[in-house]
Parts: C-alpha cells; sequence; structure tokens
C-alpha cells in the first residue's frame, strides 16, 4: 500500500477546507501528485461539485459515466459574499488524472468527467453530462437582488509543471454550471 497517497489524501483535505465566512482555500496543496487525485471545494450555498474518472481496460472495454445533480432545496443566500482560491505552488509538478472544482457563491455546479478506454470499440462524450444538470432557481430570482460579493482567485504558480490530463473548474457567482470532459479510447 502507497502510505504517501494516504498522507497527502489527509493532508490535502485539511489544507482545503472551506471557513464559516465563506472563504475557501487551497494553499500550497497536492505538490507532485502522481495518478489519480480530485479535489471538490466550495464557498457559499447549495454548492454541487463532482470529480469523475473511469478507466476500463480489456476487449471490448467500455467506460461509462453518468452523472446527475439537481438543486431544488430552499432558496439560497443569494446576497451572500464568497471567496474561494487557489493559492501557491498548489497542484504542481504533478503527473496523472487532476481533477479540481472549486466554486463561491449559491447554486454552482461543476462536474469534471474523464473517460479512458484501452482496446475498447468506438464511443463518445457529449454534451449529455451538461444536460443532467438542473438548477431550480428560486421563483423570484429574477427580482432578487444578487448583491453578495462572490471571487475565485488562482495563483500564477499552481498547477505549472503538471502532466497529463489537468482538468480544473472555478465558477464564481449564482447558478453557474460548469463541465470539462475528456473521452480517450486507445486501441
Amino acid at each position: 500500500m502507497n502510505h504517501s497517497w494516504m498522507l497527502l489524501a489527509v493532508f490535502g483535505c485539511a489544507a482545503a477546507m472551506a471557513d464559516s465566512d465563506n472563504n475557501a482555500t487551497v494553499n500550497n496543496s497536492g505538490t507532485h501528485y502522481n495518478g489519480v487525485v480530485t479535489i471538490n471545494q466550495a464557498a457559499g450555498d447549495q454548492q454541487q461539485l463532482s470529480n469523475n474518472v473511469v478507466i476500463a481496460v480489456g476487449r471490448n472495454a467500455q467506460a461509462h459515466i453518468a452523472v446527475t445533480q439537481k438543486n431544488s432545496g430552499a432558496p439560497a443566500d443569494r446576497s451572500l459574499n464568497a471567496k474561494a482560491s487557489i493559492q501557491g505552488n498548489s497542484f504542481s509538478n504533478g503527473n496523472g488524472v487532476l481533477s479540481v472544482n472549486q466554486s463561491a457563491g449559491a447554486q454552482n455546479q461543476s462536474i469534471n468527467a474523464v473517460r479512458i478506454s484501452i482496446n475498447a470499440g468506438p464511443q463518445s462524450i457529449d454534451d449529455s453530462i451538461m444536460s443532467q444538470q438542473t438548477v431550480a432557481l428560486a421563483t423570484d430570482s429574477g427580482s432578487t437582488p444578487t448583491t453578495g460579493s462572490r471571487q475565485v482567485v488562482t495563483s500564477d504558480q499552481a498547477f505549472t509543471g503538471s502532466r497529463g490530463v489537468v482538468q480544473v473548474t472555478q465558477s464564481a457567482g449564482v447558478g453557474n454550471r460548469v463541465a470539462n470532459t475528456l473521452n480517450l479510447r486507445l486501441n
């Protein structure tokens, strides 16, 4: 068992927590990662973040991903202040599949999806990932002021020197929908 991965997971989670002031920060976390790393972090209210990696190997192998996100709870506080940031050398000099979702605000949805099939028949990934997302805003959302400040920030040193698949979604605001998808088929 690779104990360095368990330590990375424990320290990465501790460094990637959100505080009660709707601020979420990743600072110098995940450097020199190797393999598959997924991080979801949100500041605000009613966020839905999902990272999905599927790898299929073998004759007639097919990797499938289906993600459903539905936000239909009580109306979110659309005027809150929220900030999410990736600071320092976070996720630099790594290798593998890295999926990071970070969101600040209310009722945002983010998906990172990676499908890798080795020696498989034809398949595709399309807009069906986005069509599975639905945001049910408050009935008066058109007249509700969104006076709060929402912000996402990425350090200029984050992600430098990384190799492989790097997916990052950052959204700030209310009711945003973001998706990164990758389909790779090797025969």
